[in-house]
């Protein structure tokens, strides 16, 4: 891909970096909350350390599932201190694959307020399919009961 262009677009879930190529191709990094307040140059270098990181560290112990194009696009949904943020667009194969990106985000979550000494409570982290319907959740309960 001849990269043409690149475009940092900036959402309240997160920042997105998009690589334009010269044949229409797009190749797009979206870095989560963590970044706020930098610049667009600062962004870029994050998603291209990102995307050298995905290469560096290919695992082949990892499969990657051919779909045929048949994955579904879901939202979703973390909860921060009341505030409610959206993530669109995620591409997973499965309900499956759904509920463990649910469970694996939620538990960052976990981890992150125990490092803050914080205690949430309620759901943490929900997927909705693009009818708009809660396919997957976990819940602070759901890990505190994993750990236990």
């Amino acid at each position: 891909m001849e990269l043409m262009n690149t475009v940092v677009r900036r959402h309240t879930f997160g920042n997105v970096v998009e690589f334009l190529g010269e044949g229409g191709e797009t190749v797009s990094v979206t870095i989560a909350a963590g970044y706020e307040g930098r610049r667009d140059d600062e962004l870029v270098e994050a998603a291209k350390q990102m995307m050298v990181q995905i290469v560096a560290f290919d695992r082949p112990d990892v499969e990657i599932t051919d779909t045929g194009g048949s994955s579904e696009l879901y939202t979703f949904e973390y909860r921060d201190k009341g505030i409610i943020r959206a993530m669109p667009g995620i591409s997973l194969p499965n309900l499956k694959a759904v509920q463990d990106e649910v469970n694996r985000s939620a538990e960052d979550l976990w981890k992150d307020a125990l490092e803050k000494s914080e205690a949430p409570v309620g759901w943490a982290v929900r997927a909705r399919n693009a009818s708009g319907e809660i396919v997957a959740i976990c819940t602070y309960e759901d890990i505190q009961l994993r750990d236990s």
